[in-house]
């Protein structure tokens, strides 16, 4: 439920934005957020939506895009993304793999009407 507390805080970064810039309304926020960060998007859409009530986030879409983790092979040298932790590269199963990336959450943008 780590959720709630990434709706408050998305909250409180974009509302003086956007009323720094006029805005009536947000009406869409674009967010990255990495898998590692184990979130259901789901649930933070919902948790948004009732933290924005009341604000002019009221009603705003919530565009989730997920960054995946990037794995690299030292054995063969492929780079993939995957969806989840993993122990063995998913291109020839060598062990010993790097991770990185994956564990952002990074507001893209949001659209105002004002």
């Amino acid at each position: 439920m780590h959720e709630l507390g990434i709706a408050e805080e998305l909250l409180r970064a974009i509302l003086p934005q956007a009323e720094r810039h006029g805005a009536k309304r947000i009406t869409r926020v674009s967010l990255r957020i990495g898998v590692l960060r184990a979130v259901v998007a789901d649930n933070l859409s919902f948790l948004f939506e009732h933290v924005a009530r009341g604000t002019i986030a009221e009603g705003a879409l919530l565009a989730i895009e997920e960054e995946p983790v990037v794995v690299a092979c030292p054995a063969c040298g492929a780079r993939s993304g995957a969806q989840m932790v993993v122990l063995e590269c998913p291109a020839c199963g060598a062990e010993g793999i790097g991770l990185s990336g994956g564990d952002n959450l990074q507001i893209v943008d949001f659209d105002i009407d004002d």
